[in-house]
């Protein structure tokens, strides 16, 4: 049943409504005038992170704690952040408070950022790279129809390349375009990776997108899958790489996964990869960003805190171990990465950025 509201009612719930609101924004202008304040009441830095129990928010976490335990000026506020939020925050916060922002996603979306594309809803300078949380990752599509070898294969098929602005859709979108194949595709976005590989599972679609970890490994919901069917990763011939950059302006680099790559991991007794030479996947660095105008000491400060105690990585984060020896490597020239940073590694003899990859690959640190 309803009653009818009296005015006076109504009048009362709109001013305590204001009041909360001012309050709240009162709150909230208090916690912005406290970022980049002296360092006697220490420096704060807002970390946005991926959701709970993601890598890259076991990295925050454990590198927050890093700062907090070793740093007299410094402290990190991390925030799980869900969906495109941390970048509307960012596109919208005032150049003071940028420089003390930093962000979780991958080399790719630093460049969408130059042009306002999805998941930003706005231009942005470009941000620069600190250190990465999954080394020498990888996006590819997988089926569990056989026929389906290349991606030129998938036209007229089901799809899902994940929700705009995701990490599978920012990769594969650009491969797509470049193939011709987008407007074929039938897409049936899904929520979740794991959510898209069910459905791969019970054959409601034909392909989903995953990430790879070093090369070899699947995430526990495809893993799952793989096991239980025979699953196939889409191959992206060489010529798409290099084509869809031109085109989309997206970086995207080609990655050989090998045969066997996937059999000791998840036990499996069937080849994932086809190709004789490596099945290319688009290359993908996820890992921590920071404005430009981050002040260089900051930025040194933070990499410098981490890679001196890189052994508490191998303790909280799953992917630890490799992280130990590859946090700089990113998918992205050194020129690219903040000038703190960069003077970080260098102090401590780490290989960083692409050619950080190049030098590890040699035989170096």
């Amino acid at each position: 049943m309803y009653t009818k509201t009296s005015k006076r009612a109504r009048a009362d719930f709109i001013s305590i409504a204001f009041r909360r609101r001012n309050s709240a924004l009162g709150l909230l202008a208090i916690s912005f005038a406290m970022w980049g304040t002296s360092a006697t009441a220490q420096t704060v830095v807002r970390l946005y992170t991926y959701p709970q129990g993601a890598y890259g928010q076991v990295a925050g976490v454990t590198l927050q704690k890093l700062i907090a335990k070793n740093s007299k000026t410094l402290r990190i506020e991390s925030l799980p952040a869900a969906g495109r939020e941390q970048y509307v925050d960012y596109a919208n916060a005032p150049k003071e408070n940028r420089q003390y922002m930093m962000l979780t996603m991958s080399h790719i979306e630093p460049v969408l950022g130059d042009k306002g594309q999805v998941p930003w809803d706005k231009p942005v300078p470009r941000m620069k790279a600190i250190m990465t949380f999954a080394p020498n990752s990888a996006v590819a599509m997988y089926t569990n129809n056989p026929s389906i070898r290349t991606i030129y294969d998938l036209a007229g098929k089901k799809v899902d390349i994940g929700l705009p602005g995701s990490y599978v859709y920012n990769t594969q979108t650009p491969l797509l375009i470049a193939a011709g194949v987008m407007p074929k595709i039938d897409p049936l976005p899904s929520v979740s990776i794991n959510q898209g590989w069910q459905r791969l599972g019970d054959k409601v679609i034909d392909a989903s997108g995953a990430g790879i970890i070093d090369m070899r490994l699947l995430p526990p919901g495809p893993a799952d899958v793989a096991r239980k069917s025979k699953i196939y990763q889409v191959h992206v011939p060489q010529e798409l790489f290099k084509k869809a950059q031109e085109m989309t302006g997206v970086p995207l680099l080609p990655l050989a996964v090998k045969k066997g790559a996937f059999k000791e991991s998840y036990g499996l007794d069937y080849e994932v990869a086809r190709e004789e030479s490596g099945t290319l996947a688009s290359a993908f660095t996820p890992g921590f960003w920071v404005s430009a105008d981050m002040p260089e000491n900051v930025a040194y400060e933070i990499t410098k805190t981490a890679l001196q105690h890189i052994d508490q990585f191998g303790q909280d984060h799953a992917l630890g171990k490799l992280l130990k020896e590859k946090i700089g490597h990113m998918t992205v020239p050194q020129a690219d990465f903040h000038p703190g940073a960069r003077r970080a590694y260098q102090e401590l003899g780490f290989t960083y950025g692409l050619e950080g990859i190049n030098a590890h690959s040699n035989g170096k640190r």
